[in-house]
């Protein structure tokens, strides 16, 4: 486990060498997201459609990106890997969402790097509460919320 700040965010990067899983992160710590919208911008290294039960439950697409409704029940998000959610406590705008962790080996702790370097200015640009990612071969959180971060830390998760 590594830690680490940037721009006002706080920084946990779990590399165990496989895939990273944002169900294990999501299930133990469900209010990163109860409560909360998810943009996500990566599913399984991809787009994320939601179904028609969801749209009528209060998802949306704009463009590539799938927003949800607050969410309620964090299990019934879409977590197959390759993932990577912008959480906000209001209604995202639908802006485009670049996604960073289907590049293998990307960290928002890397130093001179163009990809950490674009993903922070995304980050800024946005202000998430959290961005969660999942990829090869790191799991991260990205937190403005200082409680979080430390619960995170304190449960040793994932």
């Amino acid at each position: 486990m590594r830690t680490g700040e940037r721009a006002g965010y706080r920084i946990v990067e779990w590399n165990d060498g496989t895939d990273g899983d944002l169900e294990n992160l999501v299930l133990r710590c469900p209010e990163l997201v109860v409560g909360r919208y998810v943009a996500i911008a990566s599913c399984d290294s991809g787009s994320y459609t939601p179904t028609d039960g969801e749209f009528a439950a209060g998802w949306s697409r704009i463009g590539s990106l799938a927003l949800s409704p607050p969410v309620e029940t964090p299990s019934r998000l879409p977590m197959p890997g390759f993932d990577e959610w912008y959480v906000y406590d209001t209604p995202g705008r639908g802006e485009p969402h670049a996604n960073f962790v289907n590049r293998v080996g990307f960290s928002p702790l890397d130093v001179d790097d163009r990809d950490t370097d674009a993903f922070w200015e995304q980050v800024v640009k946005l202000a998430p509460l959290h961005v969660l990612g999942a990829g090869t071969p790191h799991l991260f959180l990205v937190t403005r919320d200082d409680a979080l971060f430390q619960a995170v830390l304190q449960g040793a998760m994932p």
